[in-house]
């Protein structure tokens, strides 16, 4: 009997100690000291100041210099959406978007979290289209967007808390949400509907309606029609079938499973 020997992983200490650093900006929505990163790691301080360092060099961190604290930098918002577009989503969900599109000749948005930030991964638009907002790797807010409301609605109860936690309920429009209090009564009301409405919360003469993309562990984006509040009104009932049925389909082709009854 021949007894196969596991290959032991050689491991670089100082990579994972820069992980350990990127690592904290999970759970720490806040800017980093030096000292922060030190104690919460238990490391020397000349240990910790090298390695950020190299990651501000590389992008992956950057300074505010007028805190002297560091805050995630953009090259890892790039591989963010350079992931995002390599999924599985992405390739699937986009045949099901341009065919809202061409149903109601109006712009199909998909977005996902992207740390505590609802980004947009892909767009689908009609052409000759004046209204281009949101283009494909915007960051949305959370509190006006279809998109955004629905991530939320699903989330585990602890993440929401920390993303709300010092989340600015900015007046976009007169019709924008502007407490938490009225946010988490409107994500109940998305839960039970099963979609969401942005009733020109971001831009006024611009409305939406979307629903969420569950795969087999719970959900993973959502999408929504978003384009002229007067279309969007008038045609609201077949939307929202529309993207009930595409909520639906879009999900079981992911791996959902409609006994769970999220949907």
């Amino acid at each position: 009997m021949t007894i196969m020997k596991t290959k032991k992983i050689k491991r670089i200490q100082s990579i994972e100690r820069a992980h350990a650093i990127l690592s904290l900006f999970v759970h720490d929505k806040k800017p980093l000291g030096i000292s922060d990163f030190a104690r919460q790691l238990t490391l020397p301080k000349t240990t910790i100041q090298g390695i950020v360092q190299t990651l501000c060099h590389l992008g992956y961190l950057e300074k505010d210099h007028e805190t002297g604290k560091y805050r995630l930098g953009p090259y890892v918002f790039q591989l963010g959406m350079k992931y995002a577009t390599n999924l599985d989503l992405v390739s699937i969900a986009r045949v099901w978007a341009e065919r809202l599109c061409f149903q109601f000749r109006q712009p199909v948005n998909i977005g996902m979290l992207v740390g505590d930030k609802v980004v947009i991964v892909l767009r689908v638009e009609p052409e000759n289209r004046f209204m281009s907002y949101p283009q494909a790797g915007s960051v949305i807010p959370t509190h006006t967007t279809c998109i955004g409301k629905l991530l939320c609605a699903y989330m585990e109860k602890e993440r929401l808390e920390e993303i709300l936690k010092d989340y600015a309920f900015q007046m976009l429009t007169p019709n924008s949400i502007t407490s938490k209090e009225g946010f988490m009564k409107e994500i109940k009301k998305v839960r039970q509907a099963g979609i969401s409405f942005d009733n020109q919360e971001s831009v006024m003469g611009l409305a939406g309606i979307g629903g969420p993309i569950f795969n087999y562990s719970g959900i993973i984006a959502a999408f929504a029609i978003t384009g002229n509040a007067d279309f969007i009104l008038k045609h609201k009932q077949d939307i929202i079938h529309a993207v009930r049925d595409t909520s639906l389909q879009l999900s079981v082709q992911l791996g959902y499973n409609p006994d769970s009854k999220i949907l």
